[in-house]
């Protein structure tokens, strides 16, 4: 008898400990359709879990293509684990119940990480603290003198200090007395402010206040793909980490991996390569089916699809862009696949705020209007919860400062309670549009023309039922990462007369490639399908194995007997 499934409420973020009991009640649940797997460990020791989900019934998982799903790689964007919930759950709870997950899981794997930074990921959900990605010290092994983020009234969050400063860059909109405005360039004569983050000063002997560096190590900056140390946080050297190291390491392992989703917090955009070099230096086949793909993900999650490149800036005079080294710029430059990652949750989207991924993030500045907008929608929605009202303290080293603002981990940065479950399905969905995408291998026609004797001819017909081709892009065939579609004949007793035993086929095209409608001479003919062919003698059984890397694995017995015309 299996064990009961796990009752999984997608209405808040899950600490280490009840996620592995989540992923193992699973697995004990629905042990025909899932199996755990650690596939590392972190920084701190914890195992990196990895969940596939497929319908073992119908084949293993390695001999299926694959849809690859990870979250959490930075520390507070736990959102990420819940949507990578969200899917384990549909899939298991629904296979056999819904048409569409039912064929997904019996012809598809899933591979699905929910947490692949658990040591960041638990020091968010259980401290006052946020940190970037690892909890590995980086640059600097010992602290730095300046100012150090900390919950000074005790209330469990760290929020900002105001300080009353006739120098100060900020003042106190007119419309609400929680926002604060940059000081115009010619205002004067009012109250200002000087903003700092709740904390502490370390060797702090008056003068001038200072941030103490904080930089971290970003596991997303650690990956092989342009690797550059101008890159903050980028570690001593590529795949420094363990945990970027397990991931390397079980893609490199898992060639069948077709589709590429990690997930990441926040803004409401689906991001997309090229990351370090412009759109011009990508095969201009693979951008316009990136941007295809992309699309079915606008529609079902109505963000936007961008690319990384036009998003974030250079870092330095060569043009290096500051999102360098990232998982998913590897998985495209090192091995051709398509890769998103999305940014989940979009309160600025929510609150009515437009036009923020039109250009580069780091040219926009909040406006009042805007600022207003999203005061709004939190008391709207939220009741005011989010936002602590600026409230006098005596600063042990400043004096009489202010501590207030946003719950910038609960609301600003993840979704909050009322919102993860809408969040969670929408980009599920996309999951679900990508995992049909994937080339996936069928036999047509199969025959064994007998030519008298013990002679026949073996015939069977390989095609590709997918949308994408077999090799997934072009990108992937110059790199040279993709072998070629196989056909393998054997049978016991069984000679091959004529043909190679096992022969290559290239690769076969997809749906993507097909032509569009034309009355042009010479219209290109879709090559989803090609033919391998043996001349055997013998009787009995032989066993035709077809493969392909990221298209799946078929197999078919076919019987050599004698018909009544053989001569």
């Amino acid at each position: 008898m299996t064990a009961s499934p796990p009752v999984v409420h997608f209405d808040r973020f899950y600490r280490y400990d009840e996620l592995t009991a989540i992923l193992r009640a699973y697995a004990d649940a629905y042990p025909a359709l899932a199996a755990l797997e650690a596939i590392g460990r972190s920084y701190e020791g914890r195992d990196i879990w990895c969940l596939t989900v497929t319908n073992r019934a119908t084949g293993a998982h390695d001999t299926k293509p694959a849809q690859y799903i990870d979250a959490n790689m930075h520390a507070g964007e736990v959102t990420g684990s819940a949507v990578a919930l969200y899917t384990i759950n549909e899939l298991l709870t629904k296979h056999g119940r819904d048409d569409q997950i039912t064929e997904l899981v019996d012809t598809r794997a899933f591979y699905v990480l929910p947490r692949v930074n658990p040591d960041g990921a638990e020091r968010y959900l259980t401290t006052p603290y946020t940190l970037r990605s690892s909890v590995r010290p980086y640059p600097f092994e010992e602290e730095q003198p300046g100012l150090y983020p900390e919950d000074l009234d005790g209330d469990g969050l760290i929020l900002q200090m105001r300080v009353p400063d006739p120098k100060g860059e900020w003042r106190v909109s007119g419309q609400d007395p929680r926002l604060l405005l940059k000081r115009g360039p010619d205002e004067f004569g009012g109250a200002y402010y000087r903003l700092y983050t709740e904390g502490l000063l370390r060797e702090h002997t008056g003068g001038p206040v200072r941030l103490a560096p904080r930089f971290g190590l970003d596991i997303n900056r650690n990956y092989p793909g342009n690797w550059v140390t101008a890159q903050s946080g980028a570690g001593p050297y590529p795949l420094s980490e363990p945990e970027t190291r397990a991931l390397a390491a079980f893609v490199i392992a898992h060639p069948n991996i077709a589709m590429i989703q990690n997930y990441h917090t926040t803004g409401g955009v689906l991001f997309r390569m090229p990351s370090s070099r412009p759109e011009s230096e990508m095969p201009h086949k693979d951008v316009a089916l990136y941007k295809r793909i992309g699309e079915l993900g606008e529609e079902v999650t109505g963000y936007p699809c961008r690319s990384v490149y036009e998003t974030y800036p250079a870092i330095d005079d060569r043009g290096t862009r500051s999102a360098a080294g990232g998982f998913i710029e590897w998985t495209w430059d090192g091995l051709g696949l398509f890769g998103f990652a999305p940014e989940l949750w979009d309160i600025e989207g929510r609150a009515g705020i437009e036009g923020r991924w039109q250009g580069p993030w780091w040219t926009k500045e909040q406006s009042e209007e805007d600022g207003l907008k999203l005061l709004r929608w939190l008391d709207e929605n939220l009741g005011g919860e989010g936002f602590t009202r600026w409230r006098p303290f005596d600063h042990p080293q400043l004096g009489p400062v202010e501590i207030g603002g946003w719950h910038t981990k609960a609301v600003r940065q993840n979704a909050p309670p009322q919102f993860l479950e809408e969040e969670c399905a929408k980009n599920h969905r996309f999951v679900l549009r990508q995992a049909a995408l994937v080339p996936l291998l069928r036999l047509g026609q199969v025959e064994a023309r007998p030519l008298g004797g013990d002679l026949f001819v073996v015939r069977v017909l390989v095609e590709n039922a997918g949308f994408l081709p077999t090799n997934i892009s072009d990108k992937a065939l110059r790199l040279n990462v993709v072998k070629p579609v196989t056909a393998e004949l054997a049978g016991d007793g069984v000679e091959i007369v004529m043909g190679e035993r096992k022969q290559a086929l290239g690769q076969l095209e997809g749906r993507a490639q097909a032509a569009g409608p034309t009355f042009a001479f010479g219209q290109a003919i879709l090559q989803n399908e090609k033919q391998a062919e043996w001349l055997v003698r013998g009787r009995g059984l032989v066993v035709v194995t077809v493969r392909s890397d990221r298209g799946g694995t078929v197999t078919r017995e076919i019987p050599l007997e004698a018909t009544g015309a053989e001569g």
